[in-house]
């Protein structure tokens, strides 16, 4: 096994008396899909928003690619894609333009973007596409654009959560394909959150979560 990308331990937020994430710790290998697993209110989207700096912790830490979130959160955050789970698109703008205007908050130049958002649309199959605007697009669509804007600055770990709620079951497969392909091929690491057991089923590590713990981890195999 390679060494960890992501490295997160004893992990605890509160808001107000909830306690919504109880002494977590994961790690997350390059190549690896790790699934976090649980019904809502698990504490699954208040992980992930502590992993990319969005919340700050009460307690504990977490490494990116070496960098602590705490003492260097530029070069950790440098390193993540995130993929919220309701992502927010400008829906007036194009498929390129709403790209566009993703990179050049993350301070990319048209030489950097441009190319490898053609790259990332030919790689989510909207590159036939771009110049449609995104309120154009159907669920399944705008949740790969989605995923195309998550990759524009060529991530090393990719953070999904629930991306396939609400997509019909055949963007849901198309969409898992794609994120397979980037662990396997690519050697990203993927840290995604999910509700359904199928798609626990595909990752290469699991941890269930209840009431803000998680209550087992181990591969879908040994679980």
């Amino acid at each position: 096994m390679p060494k960890p990308l992501l490295v997160v331990e004893h992990l605890s937020r509160s808001f107000g008396e909830v306690q919504a994430v109880r002494d977590v710790s994961l790690t997350v290998a390059p190549g690896q899909i790790y699934g976090l697993v649980g019904p809502d209110g698990a504490g699954k989207t208040t992980t992930l928003r502590l992993i990319c700096g969005a919340f700050k912790p009460d307690s504990g830490s977490v490494s990116i690619g070496g960098f602590s979130l705490d003492n260097k959160p530029e070069q950790a955050r440098e390193m993540i894609g995130y993929l919220s789970q309701q992502f927010s698109l400008y829906e007036d703008l194009t498929v390129l333009e709403n790209i566009r205007f993703l990179a050049e908050i993350r301070g990319l130049s048209e030489n950097e973007w441009l190319p490898r958002s053609r790259e990332n649309l030919a790689f989510v199959g909207l590159d036939v596409f771009e110049n449609r605007l995104a309120g154009q697009l159907s669920g399944g669509m705008k949740q790969k654009l989605g995923l195309a804007c998550a990759l524009v600055n060529r991530p090393q770990l990719l953070l999904l959560d629930e991306p396939t709620t609400g997509v019909d079951p055949v963007t849901r497969q198309d969409f898992w394909q794609l994120v397979i392909r980037l662990a396997g091929e690519q050697g990203m690491a993927v840290l995604v959150c999910t509700p359904y057991m199928d798609e626990a089923s595909r990752c290469s590590r699991v941890g269930f979560m209840r009431e803000g713990r998680i209550i087992r981890d181990d591969s879908p195999l040994q679980l």
